[in-house]
């Protein structure tokens, strides 16, 4: 069964727990978060990268493609070296697009595919066809435009899809515009050179219309996409010349003046001064788009060790909030079980120490203070503060109780004692009446009936003793010398009801001292009551004795039916621990002879055990110590014995008979005993 210390840190767990899984589940989200932006940061580094080198090759070789198809100066060598570099920026394709494709997902694959398509069977035949002067410009123009389409498409929505932060997705979303604008200059750089020639078809002149004022437009739109340094490059670019020879470049090809000769007007620069333009255009708009891309990276990098830290830091501290707060508990819970140690200690020394000295005093008649006596268990005001005052309640309350039984129980014994002294007074002053008429009397009949008279007041008076024993008085009886055993124990027989059923055997020669012969003799006179009282009428009660190392043993034996283990256990129990005498102890099959008993041999130190007998009856068994024999015989004051008398028929007095058995059955009664005391 769990204790309190368990079901406290229980109630404190479930808490903790819930609070620790919050704090779990906060912290995997968080670093799910933290892993997604990161592998998107590092996705769109290599990304960026990858395809900047791509799309610069990819405009390249259209750019000298379309030339050399346009019929004027090529460059083969140039050319050659820019197909070199396609290929090599097609062949880190597979290397590099994989981190986009991770992030973009079946888009990515769909798309990859189709740019794998393109580059491994169109391509080649592409490039002889150039070579050999046999593939229309439209037809180089749509593929390498469709090339750099396959590399951007789905760009917006794989940003809007994965982009950890709106901050990260509107700078990626101005990359994509920085990437748009770059393709659609080349697109128009492309075109221009064809368009130079003249030899531009109406499709791809509507086209290189639109294319200019795309990439034109794209830049007035970056001017208030972009802040900062970026901002800057955008409108160094828009003032430069550079640009401006381009525009004019473009409005002489897309808006020719007219001549009065049908001769085209001149162009205002050679294509070699338009390529130089058109070269530094460009590379200000990679320039702008590599600043641009770092800025981005460096804060996705940025956003990444901020969620990484959030991991660290939220779930962390949730985490460390569970534990402190679980601690918490365990102190508190330990702080409480302290206390309710404490309290057990203080109660037990309180019940076991304090309230059994208590009890003594008033056992023993000292004067008891309650207020002084009364428990000072002091917790505080809480709810083990008022258990502490409740067990200081029932302290008082059980002292007071205490006390009050123990008065009860001084009034019952001043009763007692009060009672059985005035039956004493009577009895005694009785016996002395009886005792006076035995000397005078001289008629058989009536001295027999003097006798009767004289024991039942003989019994009587032992059973006025009896009530003093109780109350924890001394009888009135005293001997000043050494009385012989063997006369105690006749004696103690001839106070008994069926004196005449008991045999009393040789006995050791020896004399109890004369201040225990009246509890002795008391003592064994209840003995042989009880012995008589609980064996068939018609039986015999033997005494015998003997002289042990210890000291004598007197055996009263009876013939009755016994008593059961457990009461035989019970019994000689109480009679080497007597109880205290009160009203509790009393019930109706009390047994105050064996109580009496009890304590006349605990107030001596006498052994008195209780077995079976040899006769299935019981069997008394007194041990009288060393201490309170002697073998010196006195001088006088001892026993004087006495026999009953039986008279003949004709009513003269004869010689007294003795009781048949193998000893003399001393069964007098105590009207000769009394002298000499």
């Amino acid at each position: 069964m769990s204790g309190v210390r368990t079901r406290i840190l229980a109630i404190a767990f479930v808490p903790s727990l819930a609070l620790f899984g919050i704090g779990a589940g906060y912290t995997i989200y968080l670093s799910d978060e933290a892993g997604h932006a990161e592998d998107y940061s590092r996705s769109m580094v290599d990304s960026l990268s990858y395809s900047e080198n791509l799309i610069g090759s990819v405009e390249q070789e259209r750019l000298l493609s379309m030339w050399q198809l346009s019929g004027q100066d090529g460059n083969p060598k140039a050319l050659a070296e820019a197909r070199t570099r396609l290929d090599k920026a097609l062949a880190a394709f597979d290397t590099s697009g994989k981190s986009m494709r991770k992030i973009g997902g079946q888009l990515q694959e769909k798309q990859a595919e189709a740019f794998n398509a393109l580059i491994h069977t169109q391509l080649p035949a592409l490039r002889l066809g150039i070579d050999a002067a046999a593939v229309p410009t439209s037809d180089v123009y749509a593929f390498y435009t469709a090339l750099l389409e396959g590399i951007d498409n789905g760009g917006s929505k794989v940003v809007g899809q994965n982009a950890p932060t709106i901050a990260t997705a509107i700078n990626d979303m101005i990359t994509l515009k920085l990437v748009q604008s770059i393709e659609a200059n080349s697109r128009g750089s492309a075109l221009t050179v064809v368009a130079a020639g003249g030899n531009l078809p109406p499709a791809l002149m509507e086209e290189f219309r639109n294319t200019v004022g795309l990439y034109h437009a794209l830049l007035g739109q970056l001017v208030n996409d972009l802040d900062g340094p970026d901002v800057k490059l955008v409108q160094d670019l828009l003032a430069g010349p550079a640009l401006a020879q381009m525009s004019t470049m473009e409005d002489a090809l897309l808006h020719p003046a007219p001549s009065k000769t049908g001769v085209p007007a001149p162009l205002p620069m050679t294509l070699e001064q338009w390529r130089v333009a058109a070269n530094t255009v460009s590379e200000q708009l990679f320039a702008l788009k590599r600043q641009h891309d770092s800025r981005s990276s460096l804060s996705a990098a940025d956003l990444a060790h901020d969620r990484s830290r959030a991991v660290l830091v939220g779930g962390g501290s949730a985490i460390a909030l569970a534990i402190v707060a679980f601690a918490i508990a365990i102190l508190l819970a330990n702080r409480i079980i302290g206390r309710l140690r404490r309290l057990r200690a203080e109660t037990l020394a309180l019940a076991e120490r304090k309230l059994p000295e208590t009890m003594r005093k008033i056992d023993a008649g000292e004067q008891v203070d309650p207020a002084a006596e009364a428990a000072a268990l002091d917790f505080g005001t809480d709810e083990i503060g008022e258990v502490a005052q409740a067990f200081n309640r029932a302290h008082t309350a059980a002292v007071a109780a205490a006390i009050t039984e123990a008065r009860t129980r001084e009034g019952v014994r001043s009763v007692l004692l009060n009672i059985a002294h005035r039956s004493q007074i009577v009895v005694a002053r009785q016996l002395e009446l009886l005792d006076q008429a035995e000397s005078t009397q001289e008629d058989p009949a009536l001295l027999d009936t003097f006798f009767r008279l004289d024991h039942l007041a003989t019994r009587e008076r032992r059973n006025a003793e009896n009530l003093i024993i109780l109350g924890g008085g001394k009888p009135g009886r005293q001997w000043r010398r050494p009385v012989p055993l063997m006369e105690l124990v006749r004696s103690a027989v001839a106070e008994t009801l069926d004196y005449a059923r008991v045999n009393t055997h040789r006995l050791a020669q020896v004399f109890v001292l004369g201040t225990v012969v009246a509890d002795l003799m008391h003592l064994l006179a209840e003995l042989v009551d009880n012995a008589t009282a609980f064996s068939p009428p018609q039986s015999r009660v033997d005494v015998t004795g003997n002289s042990v190392g210890k000291g004598v043993v007197i055996e009263i034996s009876d013939q009755g039916m016994g008593m059961p283990a457990g009461e035989l256990e019970r019994v000689n129990e109480m009679l080497s621990n007597p109880p205290d005498f009160g009203l509790t102890t009393l019930s109706a099959d009390s047994r105050l002879g064996l109580f009496v008993v009890a304590q006349l041999a605990t107030r001596h130190g006498i052994s008195v055990r209780l077995s079976d007998s040899d006769y299935g009856g019981i069997r008394a068994i007194v041990l009288i110590p060393v201490r309170l024999i002697t073998t010196d015989p006195p001088v006088t004051d001892h026993l004087r014995d006495r026999v009953s008398v039986r008279y003949n028929p004709s009513g003269a007095t004869g010689s007294p008979a003795l009781e048949p058995g193998t000893e003399q059955p001393f069964s007098a009664t105590e009207s000769g005993s009394r002298r000499g005391r």
